[in-house]
């Protein structure tokens, strides 16, 4: 009976494992998205051809006082729409991560877009992200919640932290 038992789990163990090891090498986890949402994400990706596909995903990272980053977590960005928190008031490392590749090619490429981001107290950040045919963009709109203004914030350096 024992035997039996071990001829079922064999297979099954074959298959998981590698999976398992896989997820848990790739580094990658959720963002724990436990704040009040204050980043709204609009994405669009096409990849121009039936024999392709594009993935897009933004890396979220904690900046210290020093200026030094602490990754939190990854959201991917596979719907449309997405609202997460982050912190307000304490700088933000965002790494927008896009990868194609082409099953007829046999290839994959991947580019990124960071920016430095500080959240103000009072205000909400619009997101837009896209890949379409090989070109991609992020702008990032700042809107006061008061009165609804907004303005665009610009892509900054991590090299523009200063200390505090």
């Amino acid at each position: 009976m024992q035997t039996l038992a071990r001829a079922a789990f064999y297979p099954i163990a074959r298959l998981l494992l590698p999976v398992c090891l896989l997820t848990a090498c790739s580094g990658i986890k959720p963002y724990p998205n436990t704040l009040e949402e204050n980043l709204h994400l609009h994405t669009m990706t096409e990849s121009g051809s039936l024999f392709s596909s594009v993935r897009a995903a933004v890396d979220i990272y904690r900046v210290n006082a020093r200026c030094q980053t602490e990754y939190q977590g990854t959201v991917a960005l596979d719907s449309s729409s997405k609202a997460i928190g982050i912190p307000v008031d304490q700088p933000s490392y965002l790494v927008f991560d896009f990868a194609s590749s082409s099953w007829l090619a046999s290839s994959s490429s991947s580019i990124s877009y960071d920016t430095l981001l500080t959240p103000r107290s009072g205000h909400d950040y619009d997101i837009e992200v896209s890949y379409l045919d090989d070109i991609y963009n992020v702008a990032i709109l700042e809107r006061q919640h008061r009165n609804g203004n907004s303005h665009d914030v610009g892509q900054r350096s991590l090299g523009e932290c200063t200390p505090r």
